[in-house]
């Protein structure tokens, strides 16, 4: 059996040279970037507003706290209840080993720390399993909603106007019903039904999860949206579409698994999604920015989860 699985598995060098590869011409497109559009930017009037940028730093830290509290409820929609502060130091504690060669590090530690908690491993890999889909089918609902239509049309995505809104309501949809579709999962799949016996699906739990996820990936949204207004002046309707923009970078970042935090995947597609709204030189700009808030507020997280 694991021969036979051994022959899907890609090589280890491979998944490396790809991640390289792919990190390195990120690189490029945002150096280019920079050196093609930093005439279109008079850096010497760009000055920094220290209240939108402190604002945009707060929400980066809010909204990794709230990914705790998403876990904790994760755990409990599947059955699994435990004390918040337990669960939401251990979510925080594993959240910083992400940024470690290959994503395993993290699904590791996260579990490892859940066994020292007492939680069974079942639930627990289901919950880092579910935990990866539903941060991405909420962040595709935010990116389909808030994405507005002028700004789909500036990007060359005006096709994606017409379906916009049924994918959203088909989204949605699932959403909701995910607790009766696991349910049903868990229920009728016996060789699942085998190994998750200790998981009890609770609706309640777990469209909270989900509430609270939107609000974090909204947050998010208006986080960059301070950190762009910090350094230039926006109009408050931007908002939509630097939200869109954000869920949709993030999003990309998390499907290219072999890339660490998708390290340069996000940057460059946040500064080609970013360009509709500001200079591209200025959004390569916003865009690293981001990630440099995004690491001090988990790493802020982390220190808070030393001393729960």
């Amino acid at each position: 059996m694991n021969r036979e699985a051994g022959c899907f598995r890609i090589p280890r060098w491979l998944r490396t040279t790809a991640a390289v590869a792919v990190m390195l011409l990120c690189f490029f497109y945002l150096g280019r970037t920079l050196w093609l559009g930093a005439r279109q930017v008079d850096w010497s009037e760009l000055t920094v507003r220290p209240g939108p940028l402190i604002l945009s730093a707060v929400l980066f830290t809010v909204a990794t706290l709230i990914g705790g509290l998403c876990w904790s409820l994760l755990l409990e929609g599947l059955g699994q209840r435990q004390p918040l502060r337990a669960n939401v130091k251990t979510h925080l504690r594993a959240n910083v080993a992400k940024y470690l060669p290959g994503y395993a590090w993290q699904i590791l530690g996260k579990a490892y720390l859940c066994r020292v908690q007492g939680l069974p491993m079942g639930p627990v890999g289901v919950g880092i399993g579910l935990e990866f889909i539903t941060v991405i089918l909420t962040g595709a609902w935010v990116a389909l909603v808030t994405a507005p239509t002028a700004w789909l049309e500036a990007l060359g995505a005006g096709t994606l106007i017409a379906w916009r809104w049924p994918l959203a309501v088909a989204l949605g949809a699932l959403l909701v019903g995910l607790p009766w579709c696991l349910s049903l999962v868990f229920e009728r799949v016996e060789i699942i039904r085998r190994r998750t016996e200790s998981i009890r699906i609770v609706a309640r739990p777990l469209w909270w999860m989900l509430l609270w996820m939107l609000l974090a990936w909204l947050l998010l949204g208006l986080a960059v949206y301070g950190l762009i207004a910090s350094l230039s002046m926006m109009h408050p309707g931007q908002w939509l579409a630097i939200t869109s923009g954000w869920a949709a970078s993030a999003i990309l970042s998390l499907v290219v698994v072999f890339v660490p935090m998708g390290i340069g995947v996000k940057e460059s597609a946040l500064t080609f999604l970013l360009s509709p709204v500001v200079p591209t030189a200025l959004a390569a700009v916003i865009a690293v920015l981001a990630r440099v808030l995004t690491i001090l507020g988990e790493a802020l997280c982390f220190v808070i989860a030393q001393r729960l």
